[in-house]
């Protein structure tokens, strides 16, 4: 069992060792490529990922261009939520962007434990409540915040960001242009060297 996962979920909701087990049970692991889809746009969401290392993007095409809508790093789950939850064709696709290792469960395996234990149904509703929480902050930064306030406000979260995603990636993120990110990032350099 990983212990990331573990302390991630004990976060949320303390596990007994007999649910630990049972969580091991259920869980499948496996290491992928660079570059691996697991969710394109219009395919149903039928796994939820928790990524051990490595980062996936989750993006939309929106007039010919992907927009980059979040990250998961390590450490993290991803799950485009609604398609997984109503099984609802995906609007987001699913990428690696580094060679990573993932653990993963199944729609049908989730359902499976949330009918055999009550620890399961806490946990789904806290992580629904993180999602949504994550969610409403992002739309209340796009609100209140300016290009360069969200910048910072990334980089604070996840100080190497820029090491682990490509500038344009982090620029759609972010809602401004590749070039308002170059700019931005030559201004904090060179404050941080004054």
């Amino acid at each position: 069992m990983n212990e990331g996962l573990l302390q991630r979920l004990h976060t949320l909701v303390p596990l007994n060792p007999s649910q630990e087990k049972e969580l091991c049970k259920n869980l499948h692991q496996e290491t992928l490529p660079k570059n691996t889809y697991l969710l394109e746009a219009g395919g149903v969401a039928n796994y939820i990922y928790f990524v051990v290392s490595g980062v996936i993007r989750s993006f939309k095409q929106v007039e010919g261009k992907e927009v980059t809508t979040w990250f998961s790093f390590p450490n993290h789950f991803a799950v485009p939520y609604f398609s997984f939850a109503y099984r609802q064709p995906s609007q987001d696709s699913l990428i690696l962007l580094h060679d990573s290792q993932l653990l993963s469960i199944s729609h049908k395996t989730l359902d499976y434990l949330l009918s055999r234990d009550k620890v399961w149904i806490d946990i789904n509703r806290r992580l629904l409540e993180e999602y949504y929480t994550s969610l409403q902050n992002r739309v209340t930064s796009f609100q209140v915040q300016s290009a360069k306030e969200r910048y910072e406000s990334i980089l604070k979260e996840h100080p190497d960001i820029e090491e682990k995603v490509s500038l344009g990636h982090l620029a759609s993120y972010l809602g401004i242009s590749q070039e308002t990110l170059s700019r931005l990032r030559a201004r904090k350099k060179k404050k941080a060297k004054i």
